[in-house]
């Protein structure tokens, strides 16, 4: 997703609420319209939020991949704040005829403030989420106490729109259209949760293996109810032990066996990841997914360049690769050192077993600093990535839209 199309949801949404609200002949004066307009804009905003939050497949991949749509979601939620603000500053009022206001209507006004105040308060909160004060951010936890407390603002919203009678009959009746749908983004999002909550896999630790501040762990099936994934994509897991109840995501390295066991190399990035290594054989981990569109074309000339604990989709490609490989993959894995390298004897391995496969292993203390891959644009079909932003955007700016990878600092 490069910054041409990356707001591109956002601008269609604010376009498709203008168009609505003027099929519907509007009266009254401008400043007026564009209240409502700014409000329902504010409140289409929230509601595809929630929407987004449920985590459904069909719109997982409408927007190819989570990895995106959290970007988008993050991208709505500035949407949002921006419109309600306009739509606070200079709230609708009508000449001439005038619509009475019963106390269902005086509630629904006092719960558009109560929404503009917790979505304002929320919305800074998430923002200095993303900065660090004297080396202390907000705790992961913390931050994430907000998406729940989001539905406050939501439901407030969702009376106003419904029981706001001051306004037009043509436009109480937007309203309520529009508050309509966002019940329906709220159902969706609630059956969503119940179902991920216990529609969650049980599985149990049978292996724990630590690598520097790498932490592999191996865990089998709980009864016959097992993840059905394909190699590159990932899963939420949390574990059934104090600290490490939160769920988080990482790429699954390995997992394809017919018995059902997976695997994750989790790198040591904040506390959560840094108390895995806590975890004991005979642990429990509850893992919900698979998510994820990470994958390689099956034809064609292709790089794939991992750097650090990037490695892990690849390192789940290798281990379910034929011997005969229907395309040529050349791997660039990028270290600072050979002993930070994961699986390094798996690769090496693959290299040697599987047919138009090489690998190569470039530790930067010895090497020196990467500067890029040989191959040019015109010499590969795709361009698989895995790791900090600082090298996506090097080979971005080298290979355009044949560079594939997701974003996982969501």
């Amino acid at each position: 997703m490069d910054k041409a199309t990356r707001y591109l949801p956002q601008a269609g949404l604010v376009i498709a609420v203008g168009i609505v609200l003027l099929a519907i002949n509007p009266t009254g004066d401008i400043g007026a319209i564009g209240a409502i307009y700014a409000g329902l804009v504010a409140y289409a905003a929230i509601s595809l939020n929630i929407l987004l939050g449920a985590r459904l497949r069909v719109i997982e991949r409408l927007f190819g991949g989570m990895d995106k749509m959290f970007l988008q979601h993050r991208a709505f939620g500035y949407l949002a704040m921006a419109a309600a603000v306009a739509h606070w500053l200079s709230p609708p009022e009508f000449s001439g005829k005038l619509y009475p206001c019963d106390d269902s209507c005086k509630a629904a006004i006092e719960a558009g403030e109560i929404a503009f105040n917790f979505l304002i308060v929320l919305g800074v909160v998430s923002y200095l989420r993303r900065k660090s004060f004297r080396g202390w951010s907000l705790p992961y936890h913390w931050w994430k106490l907000t998406h729940y407390i989001m539905l406050v603002p939501w439901a407030a919203a969702s009376y106003h729109l419904a029981f706001n009678l001051k306004m037009p009959t043509d436009y109480q009746m937007l309203a309520e259209i529009f508050a309509a749908l966002g019940l329906i983004c709220g159902v969706l999002w609630l059956l969503a949760f119940l179902w991920r909550s216990f529609g969650a896999k049980r599985y149990e630790v049978v292996s724990v293996e630590r690598q520097g501040d790498i932490t592999g762990i191996t865990a089998r099936p709980l009864g016959d109810r097992r993840l059905r994934h394909r190699a590159g994509q990932f899963a939420f897991i949390r574990a059934h032990r104090d600290g490490l109840r939160e769920k988080h995501p990482f790429s699954i390295s390995g997992g394809e066996r017919d018995d059902g066991e997976i695997r994750f190399n989790i790198k040591a990035l904040g506390d959560f990841t840094r108390r895995l290594s806590e975890l004991q054989v005979g642990d429990r981990l509850s893992v919900e997914g698979p998510y994820g569109g990470f994958r390689y074309p099956r034809s064609g000339r292709q790089l794939w360049v991992a750097a650090g604990i990037g490695v892990t989709p690849f390192l789940s490609f290798v281990r379910s690769l034929p011997d005969d490989l229907g395309c040529e993959v050349e791997m660039i894995y990028l270290v600072r050192s050979p002993e930070e390298a994961v699986a390094l004897e798996e690769f090496e391995a693959a290299a040697a077993r599987v047919k138009n496969f090489s690998f190569t292993l470039h530790p930067s203390k010895e090497k020196g600093r990467w500067k890029g891959p040989e191959a040019g644009p015109r010499d590969v079909k795709a361009v698989l990535f895995c790791g900090p932003p600082v090298v996506r955007d090097m080979l971005k700016k080298q290979f355009g839209r044949k560079l594939h990878f997701e974003y996982f600092e969501f």
